[in-house]
């Protein structure tokens, strides 16, 4: 099942769906990382993190950002958008398309999976989204080095940078990179946080001064495996927000079956402990929390 939300720029954004079994106790909106779609936490499918949760009584909906997965047009290769548009349109527009199914957004639990982390705690820094149940951030960082920082990171961003200008957009799927192509006008903003060290709009709010006034209770964890959110990376974001409890770390060393890379917490079906921890706090009850 899919719905279907409406930016009020006209882009229609498409939200897969799957209903709670049973009475529902809880429900979740998974945004998704960048270079991806939100069909990872396979709410199509089963066995799969989105019907794990669906068995257990918690309503999932997975939204596609504007240019991703279901959620075309626009094209990256032929249209142009920024950060600033997935946290000024898209993401309050699925929120009010979840609540016209009945879903208020008190009830709801965003899960934040790395861009889609950014975007809410952003929104909900410049209060463009309010009254968010909870979040659960997933290895969510921004890599902020500057013009001092560690050398592979300003490389890595300054090569992506250079591969998005040649055509207008960055070539992800012809690299092998990820499913989704991502627009130069995003590309220039992301990698220009990196040069400058400054998570900023296009108008110069700095996102990162406004997460002092995030105040939804927020549950941060990050794989012990991934090399692109390392815990440090996670906390730099956690610790800005007052209501957040300890970042739980994911791995062999903290009794979980495996260590994690960025996109394996939901797609290694050996991690139903996380998944039942994500459970807990989106149901309102303690989730326990690993401190890194």
């Amino acid at each position: 099942m899919e719905l279907t939300a409406t930016t009020a720029d006209g882009v229609r954004l498409a939200i897969a769906h799957a209903p709670a079994r049973g009475p529902r106790r809880g429900a979740v909106l998974c945004t998704h990382a960048m270079m991806a779609h939100g069909r990872y936490f396979g709410v199509a499918r089963r066995p799969s993190f989105a019907g794990y949760l669906a068995d257990r009584g918690v309503e999932v909906f997975a939204l596609d950002w504007r240019g991703h997965g279901h959620s075309r047009p626009p094209d990256p290769r032929r249209a142009q958008w920024s950060f600033d548009d997935y946290v000024d349109l898209d993401l309050p527009a699925a929120l009010a398309a979840i609540a016209a199914h009945g879903v208020a957004p008190a009830e709801l639990t965003i899960l934040g999976h790395s861009l889609g982390g950014l975007v809410t705690l952003a929104a909900l820094g410049t209060g463009t989204i309010r009254g968010v149940g909870r979040l659960a951030l997933a290895a969510t960082s921004v890599w902020l080095p500057g013009a001092s920082g560690p050398r592979r990171r300003r490389a890595l961003m300054a090569a992506y940078d250079l591969a998005s200008r040649p055509l207008g957009f960055a070539p992800i799927r012809a690299f092998r990179l990820g499913t989704d192509d991502e627009p130069r006008a995003y590309v220039a903003q992301l990698t220009g946080w990196a040069r400058t060290g400054r998570w900023t709009s296009r108008t110069g709010v700095d996102y990162l001064a406004a997460l002092d006034n995030v105040v939804t209770p927020t549950w941060a964890f990050v794989g012990a495996g991934d090399r692109l959110c390392r815990p440090e990376d996670a906390e730099v974001l956690r610790a800005r927000v007052r209501m957040a409890r300890s970042l739980r770390v994911v791995g062999e060393e903290y009794g979980d079956p495996a260590d994690p890379d960025h996109f394996a917490l939901f797609t290694d079906g050996r991690q139903t402990r996380l998944w039942d921890e994500l459970i807990a706090f989106a149901t309102g009850r303690a989730a326990r929390a690993t401190s890194a």
